[in-house]
């Protein structure tokens, strides 16, 4: 089959389902969309005219689009109408706000998390991955100090960091590990260090095993930050089999209380928590790397990625 990925650059969730199509032995064409670029109408009008010449010439057995680009769905179930042999494939991720009308045109609909399938009616779950696989672990837990795991990036509350970190640091000495860089990163610094809060920036460590010693130091990750659903940090927490301290409502909210990989907190209920991760014993720490290694290989391989997309291959 030639199969057709429409998504927005840098989409990781199409380089996987790229490589699905492609372990299949099917033809896959890719096209990208730079989503800052199309803001205006015509800049609209002059990608769909590309993309109708791309369709015509490719005649692709299946489409698969990013159906968060909203302008894409109505071409595309237009394009369906006209050639009713093409299968379409909409994969909403964590957008709630698609409008049903269009996806209703699909062949298949897939979403990111239980959470929107919710309020999009006939999608199926397609959790995301990283490709990555669990390395062996040899967690080496304080039980004098509390070490927490950041990774960066411009959705982090920050000052919900540091207020949990000032509260951490009062009841125990507590260091702060920092992976990646942002634009306020050095303020953050500066803020979690005048709390009383040690700080160890590692700044960008590509290698995955390197990655791993720094989480094997760690009692805790910290996931508290402005979105919905699973992020690429969740995954990246989840495959380190490093526990959360997590403010994100959703799956991962519920994944914390039925899988007891770490704990959710707000800003009403942070300091309550604070006082039991600063009492609780390290077994109870090093029971819940293990649920996290567990609940990671159970949604999150790559395998796991490609198991979803075989069980709809016939209909495909």
């Amino acid at each position: 089959m030639l199969i057709t990925i429409i998504s927005a650059e840098h989409s990781l969730r199409s380089k996987w389902v790229r490589e699905y199509f492609a372990s299949k032995g099917d033809e896959v064409k890719m096209i990208s969309v730079n989503t800052s670029s199309v803001h205006s109408f015509f800049a609209k009008i002059h990608f769909l005219k590309q993309l109708r010449k791309s369709l015509d010439a490719l005649s692709p057995n299946l489409i698969y689009c990013d159906a968060t680009i909203d302008f894409l769905m109505r071409e595309l179930t237009v394009y369906k109408n006209k050639n009713n042999n093409v299968k379409l494939v909409f994969d909403v991720c964590d957008d709630f706000n698609v409008d049903q009308k269009y996806l209703n045109q699909a062949d298949h609909i897939f979403c990111a998390s239980e959470s929107c399938r919710g309020h999009i009616h006939g999608a199926q779950v397609l959790y995301p991955t990283n490709g990555q696989s669990c390395l062996n672990t040899s967690p080496e837990l304080s039980k004098e100090e509390l070490f927490f795991c950041l990774i960066g990036n411009e959705n982090i509350d920050m000052n919900f960091c540091v207020s949990f970190l000032r509260e951490c640091s009062i009841l125990k000495k507590c260091t702060l590990h920092i992976l990646g860089d942002w634009k306020l990163k050095e303020s953050f610094i500066q803020s979690v260090l005048s709390v009383g809060v040690n700080v160890v920036d590692h700044k960008e460590l590509d290698s995955q095993s390197t990655r791993q010693e720094v989480y094997d130091q760690c009692h805790y990750s910290l996931n508290l930050m402005d979105f919905e659903g699973i992020n690429s940090e969740s995954l990246e927490y989840m495959c380190g089999q490093i526990p959360i301290i997590n403010s994100i409502e959703g799956d991962l909210s519920q994944f914390c209380k039925l899988w007891d990989i770490g704990k959710n907190i707000n800003k009403h209920n942070f300091k309550q928590v604070v006082s039991i991760i600063c009492a609780e014993d390290v077994n109870a720490q090093l029971n819940r790397r293990e649920h996290m290694r567990n609940l990671y290989k159970t949604y999150f391989t790559k395998d796991k990625f490609f198991e979803t997309l075989d069980e709809l291959g016939g209909s495909l």
